[in-house]
């Protein structure tokens, strides 16, 4: 009988209720060193980490609901990896002063996106998620999105999966990063 009761009121809260944000923009980390022993950013990845500030924080389609309030990456492992997605997210935190949630290691995306996916505070907002290539359409699928995306290329670190929510439907663009002093690419945009 108690747990019944729990149970009712765990639903009449909305405690297992799921949430529904406006966007996810979910980017990968910026790029590495070619030292394969390295779990740092290297010189051209801390360039876009710091340009990702006024692009993230400017372009018309990534703000339309808002500046994030909240930003993903993934948790350090032991031996130091995972360090690269708080990395590249480190300047916007801090333009934003927000801090970076890094709970979960990159193959752990499934709890990433119920997190999400459950938290009330993030219904109809805009929020960042910087993760490992390897993972991305696993956790672009985990968040709604159907067809899973395909394979995200080692060697593409400009590419943007701007995630957004209508009625309960998690519809996918693709879109590319232009940041300050490259030349301008064209905005792919794919929907699924």
């Amino acid at each position: 009988m108690k747990i019944y009761m729990l149970m009712a009121a765990l639903l009449a809260t909305g405690q297992w209720a799921t949430a529904e944000p406006a966007q996810v923009i979910l980017i990968r980390h910026g790029e590495k060193p070619d030292d394969p022993n390295s779990v740092h950013l290297s010189k051209a990845g801390e360039k876009r980490a710091k340009k990702l500030v006024p692009f993230l924080t400017s372009d018309p389609e990534l703000t339309a609901h808002g500046l994030p309030v909240a930003l993903y990456a993934t948790k350090t492992t032991k031996s130091g990896h995972g360090q690269r997605t708080q990395e590249t997210i480190a300047p916007l935190a801090k333009e934003l002063h927000l801090p970076i949630e890094s709970q979960y290691h990159s193959e752990e995306y499934q709890k990433l996106a119920q997190s999400i996916l459950s938290n009330p505070k993030l219904q109809g907002k805009a929020l960042l998620i910087c993760w490992t290539h390897e993972f991305i359409p696993q956790l672009t699928a985990a968040l709604g999105v159907h067809p899973q995306p395909p394979k995200w290329k080692e060697e593409v670190y400009d590419r943007i999966y701007l995630i957004s929510y209508h009625q309960g439907q998690a519809s996918l663009k693709e879109l590319h990063q232009t940041l300050s002093g490259e030349e301008s690419q064209s905005r792919k945009k794919h929907k699924h």
